[in-house]
């Protein structure tokens, strides 16, 4: 059964997200747009206020575009 309390607080804080980071939906709907392909590469990197980083990345084969796919389409 699907809680519709938890996905409309989600909904809100998702809002708040977006007014606190407004260039954010721009960037996930350029990545949605241009979608997933092989070859490609996602790099990650969080920075702490303490100045360590900690990143790691992936480049994109073939058998991770179904996962990928179906992780775009959960955002639609």
């Amino acid at each position: 059964m699907m809680d519709f309390n938890a996905l409309f607080k989600m909904k809100q804080m998702w809002n708040q997200f977006c007014t606190t980071h407004p260039k954010m939906p721009g960037f996930i709907n350029e990545v949605r747009s241009k979608g997933f392909c092989e070859g490609q590469e996602i790099a990650i990197a969080i920075r702490y206020p303490d100045g360590t980083e900690c990143k790691t990345g992936i480049r994109v084969q073939a058998s991770d575009l179904e996962l990928l796919n179906a992780l775009k389409s959960l955002s639609k």
